[in-house]
């Protein structure tokens, strides 16, 4: 977090700082374990200033809101007449001291929040450091060389390198001891479970014990406790998907039943609860996306990230004398043109995106919504158009996701014999030779690739450095990284391969119990929404007909009947949008393998309000 505040301010809270450190002991723990690049009294003055500044925007919101609501005369509060100007002044003031308070709260609340999420991240990652030390370790790597390789390799370990990082640097920088270095991070980390590592790992290394026993140990614990923990998870999960049942399609039934009891009585509450529902559906799914993204097992983030390489143009400028040939601009982006037609046909599926297939999937649709534009309902022109794209997109993702998932099911295998092979005495390239004349499925399209970059003289790690950023799949990038970082550290790579090989059938077996135990859920919402659809045709067909033909009494008004069923599609296609998302999120673990329950429910809502309902 980098700044400006005035110098005077933080020269103030420097001086306060100094003169009663203990008064700010939790916030200097909680800007240290979050490892933010900043002192206390920085922080404090940006607590102050920034707050001191949102207070403008506090006191032009609460102006806004006054003049919104203005009545055009004073209040008249249980006989009190008040004038308006003071309830305005007040409105105001009120804003503004509620934008300072929650800016400031924010700032200080930040060092505690990153400190949370490093603590979920540093656990997540601890196991995959603990084994990749475990191989280099039985491979005699010194001890410090072993810290700085998982400080330097933040793509692979997330969090915890920034604390090996830590370690690192008091040891050589600041000429710290090991020991030393090592209790410091142990008593700033956030993370119990690696307090207690280094903890327990120093009590080894004073006492001279065997550190490869240890780290053997500690990894077996470690699985132990992921699998306990991936217990909780499907447990918690199911209570989400109860509470998205109960809150976000039986709650919107509730209120669309009371809708048409008030519209019976004459109520004008229409506008009232299409915002109460249309706010509170999309806030509240998203609220629970976000909470069951957060708990959902997560790697570290850079097991997700993929290198970017692509071709480097490199352009230099010849003797001024008249070139003996021109390359013209438009042929160039011609070319460029061109072979992105080509792509979808040249390619695997695996290694295509949306952005590839966009030509052959926006231009057929737009040519037939202009063919038939003005000769079919403008409504059934849309639906079909929409459909045109995302039918092909939805069969397209599942097939590409299909083969990922058969490569992430053939990658442990993969590890294994090619640990095998290490074992016997052969290398990685003469190994990765041998296999890819084996079958290997999807996978053994990738190896070939490989094993004929190597014969072309490309470095056997440049090669594999290319699958983590062709294919799209975070167990397949892990193990890779994995796999090129320990062909760079040691000759003896046959434990890290197992390691790679143990892991990547765990996230394989993981993602596959979620997806068998939450499909359960993926049909409840199903049943659910069916019961949603059953319901507004009992009420729309039964309940609003019959009290339409019903004459006027001053009990009763005339029904809307349009207006109500309006509400009800719009509400069904909200509920419907939003549903197929978390069927997709809690069945598969993506919110883009919602796309296909969006559709389906989608077109069961426009049939059903289009040909069912009349």
């Amino acid at each position: 977090m980098s700044l400006y505040t005035p110098l005077a301010l933080r020269r103030f809270y420097r001086k306060r700082y100094i003169r009663r450190p203990g008064s700010y002991s939790e916030l200097s723990s909680a800007i240290e374990s979050a490892r933010l690049r900043m002192t206390v009294p920085e922080l404090l003055s940006i607590a102050l200033f920034y707050p001191l500044l949102s207070v403008i925007p506090g006191i032009l919101l609460g102006f806004l809101v006054s003049e919104v609501i203005n009545p055009g005369g004073p209040l008249i509060i249980r006989n009190t007449v008040i004038p308006y100007w003071q309830f305005e002044l007040a409105l105001i003031t009120g804003f503004a001291v509620l934008a300072f308070g929650f800016t400031r709260y924010l700032i200080l609340s930040y060092p505690f929040y990153i400190t949370n999420v490093r603590r979920g991240k540093i656990d997540s990652s601890l196991p995959h450091a603990v084994n990749m030390m475990l191989g280099m370790a039985k491979g005699g790597v010194p001890l410090i060389s072993i810290f700085r390789f998982v400080a330097e390799n933040r793509e692979i370990f997330g969090e915890i390198s920034r604390e090996f990082d830590k370690i690192v640097t008091l040891v050589e920088i600041f000429g710290y001891d090991m020991i030393t270095a090592m209790k410091y991070v142990a008593d700033t980390t956030p993370s119990e479970k690696l307090k207690v590592f280094l903890e327990n790992f120093i009590n080894v290394y004073e006492g001279g014990g065997d550190v490869v026993e240890y780290l053997r140990a500690k990894s077996e614990q470690l699985l132990t406790e992921r699998e306990t923990y991936y217990t909780l998870f499907f447990e918690t999960l199911q209570v989400y998907a109860e509470i998205y049942l109960a809150l976000f399609i039986v709650a919107p039934l509730f209120f669309l039943i009371v809708l048409v009891v008030f519209q019976m009585v004459g109520s004008g509450a229409m506008q009232t609860f299409k915002i109460v529902l249309f706010a509170m559906i999309p806030l509240g799914s998203l609220l629970l996306m976000w909470l069951i993204k957060s708990s959902m097992p997560s790697e570290p983030v850079g097991f997700a990230e993929h290198k970017k390489r692509g071709d480097r143009d490199i352009y230099f400028r010849i003797a001024d004398r008249e070139p003996g040939f021109k390359i013209y601009v438009w042929r160039m982006r011609l070319k460029k043109v061109l072979n992105f037609l080509k792509r979808p046909f040249t390619e695997e599926p695996y290694l295509l995106t949306l952005r590839a297939l966009s030509f052959y999937l926006i231009v057929p649709a737009v040519a037939v919504f202009i063919y038939l534009y003005g000769k079919v309902d403008l409504d059934l022109l849309i639906f079909v158009t929409l459909s045109m794209v995302i039918l092909p997109s939805i069969l397209f993702i599942e097939y590409k996701n299909r083969l990922l998932t058969k490569m992430e099911k053939e990658l442990p295998e993969f590890m294994k014999q090619l640990a095998s092979l290490n074992e016997a005495g052969l290398n990685v390239v003469e190994a990765l030779r041998h296999l890819s004349e084996s079958e290997l499925g999807v996978l053994g399209r990738e190896i070939r690739k490989i094993k004929r970059e190597v014969e072309w003289g490309e470095l056997i790690t440049s090669a594999l450095e290319k699958i983590e950023s062709r294919v799209r799949s975070q167990i397949v990038a892990k193990a890779i990284t994995l796999l090129v970082k320990a062909i760079e550290s040691t000759p003896s790579i046959r434990d890290a391969l197992n390691t790679a090989s143990m892991y990547s059938e765990l996230e394989v077996e993981v993602r596959d119990r979620i997806k068998a135990q939450m499909s359960m859920y993926t049909i409840i919402i199903y049943l659910a929404f069916a019961v949603f659809l059953y319901t507004a045709y009992i009420l729309i067909q039964n309940m609003l007909t019959v009290f339409a033909s019903v004459e006027v009494t001053q009990f009763t008004s005339k029904i809307d009947i349009g207006a109500v069923k309006d509400t009800f599609m719009q509400t069904s296609l909200l509920v419907a949008l939003f549903s197929g998302i978390m069927a997709g999120q809690m069945g598969e673990g993506r919110i883009e393998a919602g796309l296909k329950h969006i559709f389906i429910l989608v077109v069961v809502v426009y049939v059903f309000f289009k040909f069912v309902i009349p």
